[in-house]
């Protein structure tokens, strides 16, 4: 039924005339593959048909096996052009599958090759290299670098940076072309070549990669053994867009793609709620949510269901747009001025040593008890966050008197995803008595979800002498480790396929479209770009990426209604200016022509919903999920739905959990009402 409504939507027609489409229509496990593997451009179903069936017309073996699997991507992978990098032309889809096909019997892919399922598939064949660029691959690749575990390093180590640098060639005929896989090793370059010179290769051997966007950059990554990891990069995934999202369309950004990852790590489930998404938008609205619910509970990583369950949010117009905006921009600046606060307290902690410590979960975080390390000559303790801070200042509490003449100490903090050395012994001042002294620290720059003491014994590492004389087992011990700070709103490219007006006519949208490879020119002094951001966003800078240096000079303003917020001048390429926005301009003037390849913002939005919810947060103590969500329906007029669903969703509140959990790991954050839907159900326990 949904072939037949995808193909009716396009203006085709079920063709049962012809004996393999009729096969493909029938068969199972092919149109469960056609929605359920990341859809497809425009939704061409018909197209994707087409070159399904003249696949299976030229090889019949491509009905079973990894055959099927690799001729199904091609076809829903190749129903948009994909275009060669280096000759500039359309790359042929179905000499592409028989060329695979042909390296599989030949055994030249890793084994990992015949395990992949569609989805993932896809992100083999889409690569941009002709497929000769894969045989030299496979010809020039070092030894060390031929596993699907190391493919990915292999760029760091054969291109040199800088180089000639890798332009593309006016003759690409010329050997070897410069945009080549060996056109690339030969004359080196910098991020752009290390991207696509490093997903090329992993391509080459049959394993998954993709090139990424980021903010005047260029990074990749390739997929292995479950998990997608990122490579050549300067920014995390939350900072990294699709340039062109042929395999995924729930949104360009990266984090879409490792949340698809999950699901497609358990296809049966993510299917099952894929076709009861289907179902629910067509039965009765009393059914609707009960189906959508469920369907949650089987697959939570299917993105689609989220969007499924906010539907019905609609954020009211009660006046002007400008003067919403500044009322808005009020409640934010509040709330982005709350006091520190102890982040620690009574959050998750484990530790190496169980010496004396029973309830090691608790006794670093709350006062009262005391925690030890062992008996051993390194002990460490790392304090689980759960979620995303910024911090001013850490305070040890330390238990015993001689504990300076024994140990020394470093902290390292989870930023991005990655646990870095922060601050060590020598940083600390000293306060307090003998007995129960401590240590001050001062916070960091960066992001921290999660924080790690480790302490090495330096002397007498079994015993230490206490105050009185004695000698006591128990080593080091601490009453408790405060972190001061404040919760983090998540960064992210705010500016990516907003909006964009100007007064030079033509491609202003090439500037938020994260495909370098479109630019925006004119030939208008002055020219002026203004770009609307997703409700009031928290700015922290803007990067302009030109395509042949800064031309003339720019003032940057964040605009907030009709007023200006904050604002900066010069010749600009990144610049840090930090301030909130409800739109960013842009003039540009001292030159005759300009040339943008992308503009990008960093920072954090807030839609009306979440500005909904601070102002609530400011005026009222609510006691749990359910009196913010009841407060959520009121204001927003959500009577529309039954509210013993949402009481019932309430009940399972950890199904939306999921997402706002899985974001929180990720640093990243959803758009608008989705948004403010995950952060007021999973705000506390049912």
């Amino acid at each position: 039924m949904l072939l037949l409504e995808c193909l009716v939507e396009n203006g085709e027609s079920l063709d049962l005339s012809d004996d393999i489409k009729a096969w493909i229509y029938s068969d199972k496990a092919t149109m469960e593959a056609f929605f359920t593997t990341g859809g497809m451009y425009l939704n061409r179903c018909g197209k994707a048909v087409d070159i399904l069936a003249e696949i299976i017309k030229q090889d019949p073996h491509a009905k079973q096996g990894v055959k099927h699997t690799l001729a199904v991507a091609v076809a829903l992978t190749f129903v948009e052009e994909v275009i060669d990098r280096v000759y500039r032309k359309p790359i042929d889809g179905i000499a592409r599958y028989h060329n695979f096909a042909k390296w599989a019997d030949e055994g030249v892919l890793f084994d990992e090759f015949f395990h992949l399922n569609v989805w993932e598939m896809r992100f083999v064949v889409n690569g941009m290299q002709p497929d000769e660029d894969y045989v030299w691959a496979r010809e020039n690749i070092a030894e060390e670098y031929r596993t699907a575990a190391t493919i990915g390093e292999a760029v760091f180590n054969m291109i040199e940076y800088g180089g000639t640098g890798a332009q593309p060639a006016e003759d690409p005929t010329k050997e070897p072309a410069k945009w080549s896989l060996a056109g690339m090793y030969k004359y080196g370059g910098v991020c752009g070549t290390f991207c696509k010179f490093g997903a090329g290769v992993t391509e080459a051997f049959g394993m998954p990669a993709t090139n990424l966007a980021q903010p005047g950059h260029c990074a990749f990554t390739t997929y292995y053994n479950g998990t997608w990891t990122l490579r050549n990069k300067i920014r995390g995934w939350q900072e990294s867009w699709m340039r062109k999202a042929y395999n995924l369309f729930w949104g360009k950004a990266a984090h879409y793609l490792l949340l698809m990852n999950e699901a497609q790590q358990d296809t049966n489930s993510y299917r099952l709620s894929e076709k009861m998404r289907i179902l629910a938008s067509i039965v009765d609205s009393t059914f609707n949510f009960m189906l959508i619910e469920d369907a949650l509970s089987i697959c939570p990583q299917n993105y689609e269901l989220y969007l499924a369950l906010s539907e019905g949010f609609t954020t009211p117009q009660t006046m002007d747009s400008s003067a919403m905006a500044l009322k808005m921009a009020a409640v934010v600046k509040v709330f982005e001025h709350k006091p520190q606060e102890n982040v620690a307290f009574a959050k998750p902690a484990v530790s190496n040593t169980s010496f004396r410590n029973d309830k090691v979960d608790n006794r670093l975080v709350l006062s009262g008890n005391s925690w030890f390390t062992g008996t051993d000559e390194n002990s460490w303790a790392e304090i689980d966050l759960q979620g995303t801070f910024t911090i001013d200042q850490v305070q040890i509490i330390w238990k015993k008197s001689c504990f300076t003449n024994v140990l020394d100490w470093d902290l390292s903090a989870e930023i991005y995803g990655n646990f870095i050395k922060v601050r060590s012994k020598a940083d600390e001042t000293l306060k307090g008595k003998t007995g129960k002294r401590k240590s001050f620290i001062s916070g960091w720059d960066g992001i921290t979800t999660k924080v790690r003491l480790d302490i090495k014994m330096i002397e007498n590492p079994m015993y230490c002498i206490t105050p009185s004389g004695k000698l006591s087992p128990w080593t080091v011990g601490i009453y408790q480790i405060e972190i001061l700070g404040k919760h983090d709103s998540i960064r992210e490219i705010v500016t990516l396929s907003r909006p964009v007006t100007s007064n030079v006519e033509g491609t202003a949208q090439n500037l938020v479209d994260g495909d370098e490879s479109t630019v925006w020119t004119s030939t208008t002094n002055p020219s002026w770009v203004e770009i609307s951001l997703d409700g009031i966003c928290v700015l922290e800078n803007v990067t302009i990426d030109w395509e042949n240096g800064v031309q003339g000079t720019q003032t940057v303003r964040y605009i907030v209604g009709n007023e200006t917020n904050a604002e900066t001048s010069g010749q600009i390429g990144r610049v840090d200016l930090t301030g909130m926005a409800t739109a960013i301009r842009i003039d540009l003037e001292g030159s005759e022509t300009y040339s943008i390849k992308e503009i990008s913002a960093s920072g954090y939005c807030f839609s009306l919903n979440d500005v909904l919810k601070m102002r609530t947060s400011q005026e009222l103590m609510l006691p749990s999920t359910f009196a913010f969500l009841v407060i959520a329906v009121i204001i927003e007029g959500f009577l529309s739905v039954n509210v013993r669903y949402y009481v019932r969703l309430v009940m399972k509140h950890t199904l939306l959990c999921y997402l706002h959990q899985f974001a929180l790991s990720n640093l990243l954050s959803f758009p608008g009402t989705l948004q403010f839907l995950l952060q007021t159900v999973c705000l506390a326990g049912p």
